[in-house]
């Protein structure tokens, strides 16, 4: 086990700009999860977890919905990670492309998370 945790750590240390990024992702996946969970977390009615300006509420949801998104963005920039830090060690290319796409997707989650704040 502490071999894996040393080879995840040369990794890390040689991969600089890779670990910032997934730091980003994680960070903001993690944070937007917990402000809307502080913030909405004692709302005792149902939350508008979606809305569009032309249909109006599409989806109604409670604070429990809150943590299943929060838990597949979490899970989603760590399997991203372990396949990007794959993909960086053939081609620097691709685990970099890998490496923005995720950051894209954490402001995405934590874009949707501050719009659900805004709406409830």
């Amino acid at each position: 086990m502490r071999a894996l945790w040393a080879q995840l750590k040369n990794k890390l240390i040689a991969h600089k700009l890779m670990a910032i990024a997934f730091s980003v992702s994680l960070a903001l996946a993690v944070g937007g999860w917990l402000w809307a969970h502080i913030y909405l977390g004692s709302v005792g009615q149902p939350l508008i977890i979606h809305f569009n300006s032309s249909s109006g509420i599409t989806q109604v949801g409670e604070t429990r919905d809150l943590i299943g998104i929060g838990i597949f963005a979490v899970l989603a920039v760590m399997v991203n990670f372990f396949i990007a830090m794959s993909l960086e060690e053939r081609d620097w290319f691709w685990g970099k492309l890998l490496a923005a796409a995720t950051v894209g997707f954490a402001a995405l989650i934590f874009i949707g998370f501050a719009a659900i704040i805004s709406v409830n």
